[in-house]
C-alpha cells in the first residue's frame, strides 16, 4: 500500500521538475540547416512565434512536429500575421534555448519566443520575406 501511494507523488515531482526546467527539447530537424544567417521553411504564426516547416503540409499534422521557433523583434513581428501557410526565409541568428534569460520564455526585443517547437535552438529574426 505504501508503494502504491509514493508512486503518483514522485510522478508528480517528475513532471514538476520537466515543466519548471523548459530544457525538454530536441536537437533541431535534420532538414533544418543551422548555420544562418538565413532560415527557410513554411510559417505558422502562434502570438509573438513563427514555427517554420520543412513542407506545406507540416503545419497540419500538429504536435510534436518538425519545426523550428522564430520571432522577430515587436514591431516587426506586428506585420507577419498574413504570413501563415507561405514560404519564408527568415534572416537572423540560431541561439541556444538554453541561453535564455531563466525563464520559460525568451524575449527578442519585446516579441516573447515560448519554443513551441521544443528544439535547443530557435531563431532570432531581423526580417522576414515571403517566397511563395
Amino acid at each position: 500500500m505504501r508503494l502504491i501511494a509514493l508512486a503518483p507523488a514522485a510522478l508528480l515531482l517528475a513532471l514538476g521538475a520537466c515543466a519548471t526546467t523548459g530544457d525538454n527539447v530536441s536537437p533541431p530537424p535534420s532538414w533544418f540547416n543551422t548555420s544562418g544567417p538565413a532560415f527557410e521553411g513554411w510559417a505558422k504564426v502562434e502570438g509573438d512565434e513563427i514555427r517554420l516547416y520543412e513542407t506545406r503540409h507540416d503545419p497540419a499534422r500538429g504536435f510534436p512536429s518538425d519545426c523550428v521557433s522564430a520571432a522577430l523583434p515587436r514591431p516587426a513581428q506586428e506585420t507577419v500575421r498574413d504570413v501563415s501557410g507561405r514560404k519564408v526565409r527568415v534572416t537572423g541568428r540560431a541561439v541556444a534555448w538554453a541561453d535564455r534569460d531563466g525563464g520559460e520564455t525568451w524575449n527578442w526585443q519585446g516579441s516573447r519566443i515560448a519554443n513551441l517547437c521544443s528544439r535547443d535552438i530557435i531563431i532570432l529574426g531581423d526580417r522576414i520575406e515571403v517566397l511563395q
